[in-house]
C-alpha cells in the first residue's frame, strides 16, 4: 500500500480529532427556521439534499480556492529552499498568514462561521504537531519545516496575531504530509459533505441508513464541483478578485441562517 493512501484513509477517519463534530455548516439554524424540514421522509431529505448542495457549492467556491493556494505555494517554497532551513520555514509562514488573514476578513462577516473555522483549524494544527509530524515518516528535512511552521502558528495564535482557520491549515498538513493536490481537493470536499449528513443524523432529519444512501449520491454533484471549481485560486491584487472570480460566496441566505446559530434558545451544535 502506497503512504499517501494510508494517510487518506487516516485524514478520512470519522473520528478524526479536529472538532468537527460539533459543528453543522448552519443546518441546525436552517432546521429551527424553516429552511429544511424535519423529519426522514423522502421529501424532508429533499429539502436537506438541496442544502447539503448549495453548502457544498459555497465550500467550493469560497474555501477551496484558499486551501489549494496554500498548498500549491508550501508545496512550491518547500522545494525552492533547502530543506527545513529557517529561510524555508519563514517563507511558508509569511504566505500563509497572508492568504489566512484574506480568509479571515472574507468570513468576519458571519461570527458563528468564523468562529467554527478557528475552532477546526486549531484542531487540526494540534492533531498535525503532537500526532502526524512525530511519526517516522516525518523525520526528514521537509516534515521538520512544516513542523517548524506550525509550532509558530500556534504561537502565534495563543498571542491573537493569527487565526489559523479550517481550509488554509488544511491545504498546509496535506502538504506537509505529501498528499496529492487533486487528492487534497477530493477529501476536503468529502469531509464537508460527511460532516453535515452527520450533524443531520444527530438533529434526526434522516437515520443512519437513509444518510449512507443519500451520501454516496451527492457523488456526481460533488464530482461535478471539483471538475468545474477545482481550478480556482484566491488572488490578490488582480482583476479576478476585483470581479469576485477567485472566491466568492455563493449563497448569501445560507451564511444568514448560519449566523443565526447564537440565537437559538436551544441548539446541540455550535456552528
Amino acid at each position: 500500500m502506497e503512504k499517501e493512501t494510508w494517510l487518506l484513509w487516516l485524514l478520512a477517519d470519522s473520528q478524526l480529532p479536529t472538532g468537527g463534530f460539533v459543528a453543522s455548516a448552519g443546518l441546525e439554524a436552517a432546521l429551527q427556521a424553516g429552511l429544511v424540514s424535519e423529519g426522514a421522509a423522502e421529501g424532508a431529505s429533499d429539502s436537506l439534499t438541496a442544502f447539503i448542495k448549495d453548502s457544498a457549492l459555497n465550500q467550493a467556491r469560497l474555501a477551496l480556492p484558499f486551501c489549494s493556494r496554500v498548498y500549491e505555494e508550501t508545496a512550491a517554497r518547500l522545494a525552492q529552499e533547502s530543506g527545513g532551513s529557517t529561510a524555508a520555514i519563514q517563507s511558508v509562514l509569511a504566505e500563509f498568514l497572508g492568504l489566512d488573514n484574506y480568509l479571515h476578513a472574507m468570513l468576519s462577516a458571519n461570527k458563528v462561521a468564523m468562529r467554527a473555522s478557528v475552532a477546526q483549524g486549531g484542531g487540526l494544527l494540534s492533531l498535525f504537531t503532537r500526532g502526524y509530524a512525530l511519526a517516522e515518516c516525518m523525520a526528514d528535512q521537509r516534515g521538520q519545516a512544516c513542523l517548524g511552521v506550525a509550532k509558530q502558528l500556534q504561537r502565534l495564535a495563543r498571542l491573537g496575531e493569527a487565526k489559523a482557520h479550517w481550509a488554509t491549515v488544511f491545504g498546509l498538513v496535506c502538504a506537509a504530509l505529501g498528499i496529492s493536490l487533486a487528492h487534497m481537493q477530493q477529501l476536503y470536499m468529502f469531509q464537508f459533505v460527511r460532516q453535515v449528513f452527520s450533524a443531520a443524523i444527530r438533529l434526526n432529519l434522516v437515520g443512519p441508513l437513509r444518510a449512507q444512501m443519500l451520501e454516496c449520491d451527492m457523488h456526481p454533484f460533488v464530482s461535478g464541483l471539483l471538475k468545474e471549481h477545482a481550478h480556482l485560486r484566491v488572488a490578490f491584487g488582480s482583476l479576478d478578485d476585483l470581479f469576485g472570480e477567485s472566491a466568492v460566496y455563493t449563497e448569501p441566505i445560507l451564511e444568514l441562517y448560519q449566523g443565526m446559530h447564537d440565537r437559538l434558545y436551544s441548539r446541540i451544535f455550535n456552528s
